[in-house]
């Protein structure tokens, strides 16, 4: 059967499938990379290398792809390759599409019922010295962090018997810590939730496992230097709606929030389920925590119903735009109350970014001021006919909010050009809080190609100090991650496919 994409919906324009793997030694640049940038930086995203097996499947469950931009004297390396998980292996064998809707095994060809769904297409994160690729409802994948080569599916020596593993580990920057956590850990539909502890040398030393008050989705989560905090949300699944062929989701307007809080230190017996009304269900990224006192903090964008178009409402009703809409949320928990609800103050009324925030990750689990946000700003100057897209309908802008004193600062990359979630680059190992760079992939969909921008994150109203020029559309982000040339050494400029002689 020939490659035909006509009938995804999704597959259309600059975001139809690149179906392609690029090496590009020193990149174009337009100004100026500063000097003081040195590392990599990664991105996971998703591309279909075969038309979809059901036409109604969604994006998210696309193959996954790591990106990865190397930076050092001003000068940008990439490299783009496909993670060969198995569910890749065996569609590329068979020349096909294979797997049904997202996380439905039941809908996929029975060639495939026991091959894991992995797509690898969420979130990259280096931990001592390994790069993984990750999908919520599978283990790590293990890459080579320089080129990119697939290893395996990892379960860390054995040590993890979860079936699942989140697409958003946390990295204590005080101790070195990887911790983790897995929903549905014992497979489709438990209640089972696994809360893993890495040792700073990737060295899993325990898994508490405790039971979910419901089961729903549980993309993000959060840590403090005592706690972790995990959010429930209001999308839910049952076996009725897998057996009749539906996506592993959909929206309950119903369904509490729970949110469950245990010390570090602690095990099954200390976790305390807090519960709170539906229009505080839907935290899908978290930004930071802290413990102060008996109290833990929690700073992070919350929708106020259904995120995600992609998944239906359990009612059939239609979608709610504006209740996608995240606004930022302060959460206080009392842990010496008997109340079983927290404490919610809206710190940025009127604004409303996506999801998609992040901060210096470098004070993670600490006080913190600056967090960094991707968002859909109408007032900025947008070209809808170049760009094809109606104004107002685009994540055009990167704010800067100031947690302390609630001030906002914008990054606008161009007036055709569709942003992804900002990463931070501190200036220096030891530069205070929020100085250094943001920088992020841009989408130029007037000249159909996307770039590395990069601004100073003191002087975002500037604009990019610099551009790193593809020549080339790439495929839609999901989540990046940075790593300096200190933590993970790297042979700048040699290519790591190469085995001739070396001229250098």
């Amino acid at each position: 059967m020939a490659i035909d994409f006509s009938g995804d919906p999704f597959a259309k324009g600059f975001f139809a499938p690149t179906r392609f793997e690029a090496d590009i030694h020193d990149c174009e640049v337009e100004g100026d990379i500063p000097q003081d940038i040195d590392g990599t930086f990664y991105r996971t995203c998703v591309d279909r290398r075969y038309p979809q097996r059901h036409p109604r499947d969604i994006p998210y469950n696309a193959d996954g792809m790591v990106d990865m931009f190397r930076i050092r004297n001003g000068h940008c390396d990439f490299r783009t390759k496909y993670v060969r998980t198995p569910r890749y292996v065996i569609e590329r064998r068979e020349r096909r599409s294979l797997f049904g809707v997202y996380r439905n095994k039941l809908t996929s060809d029975p060639l495939v019922r026991d091959v894991s769904i992995n797509t690898a297409n969420t979130t990259p994160i280096v931990h001592a010295g390994k790069l993984f690729a990750l999908k919520e409802s599978s283990p790590p994948m293990l890459l080579d962090p320089h080129t990119l080569e697939t290893f395996e599916e990892h379960d860390f020596g054995g040590a993890m018997t979860a079936t699942s593993f989140t697409a958003h580990p946390k990295i204590d920057p005080v101790t070195g810590e990887m911790l983790a956590f897995s929903y549905e850990a014992k497979g489709d539909l438990s209640d089972d939730l696994a809360i893993h502890f890495f040792a700073a040398d990737g060295t899993l030393e325990r898994s508490v496992w405790v039971k979910a008050p419901a089961v729903t989705m549980m993309h993000d989560w959060a840590i403090t230097d005592k706690h972790v905090i995990l959010p429930t949300t209001s999308m839910v699944t049952d076996r009725a709606r897998l057996e009749a062929g539906g996506d592993h989701f959909y929206y309950d307007p119903d369904q509490p929030a729970y949110v469950g809080i245990m010390p570090r230190d602690g095990d099954a017996k200390d976790i305390r389920w807090f519960r709170g009304p539906p229009e505080r269900a839907m935290v899908v990224h978290t930004l930071n925590a802290r413990t102060i006192g008996n109290k833990v903090i929690l700073d992070t964008p919350v929708a106020g119903g259904n995120f995600n178009p992609q998944f239906a409402n359990i009612d059939g009703s239609p979608f709610d735009h504006d209740a996608r809409r995240n606004t930022m949320r302060r959460w206080t928990f009392d842990l010496d109350s008997a109340s079983d609800t927290w404490e919610e103050e809206i710190i940025f009324p009127g604004i409303r970014p996506t999801s998609f925030a992040r901060m210096d990750d470098r004070f993670l689990t600490q006080d913190f001021r600056w967090s960094f946000n991707l968002l859909g700003d109408p007032d900025l100057p947008w070209d809808a006919q170049a760009s094809g897209v109606p104004a107002g309908a685009a994540t055009n802008a990167w704010y800067r909010f100031d947690h302390h004193g609630m001030a906002i600062a914008k990054f606008f990359a161009g007036p055709a050009h569709v942003l992804f979630e900002p990463q931070f680059v501190p200036r220096r190992d030891d530069a205070p809080e929020g100085d250094g760079y943001i920088l992020g992939v841009a989408n130029d969909l007037a000249a159909m190609r996307s770039e590395l921008v990069i601004a100073d994150a003191q002087h975002l109203a500037d604009g990019p100090v610099a551009r790193v020029l593809m020549p080339f559309r790439l495929h839609m982000q999901v989540h990046g991650w940075w790593v300096p040339s200190t933590t993970l050494p790297f042979d700048f400029g040699r290519d790591y496919d190469y085995h001739g002689p070396d001229y250098a």
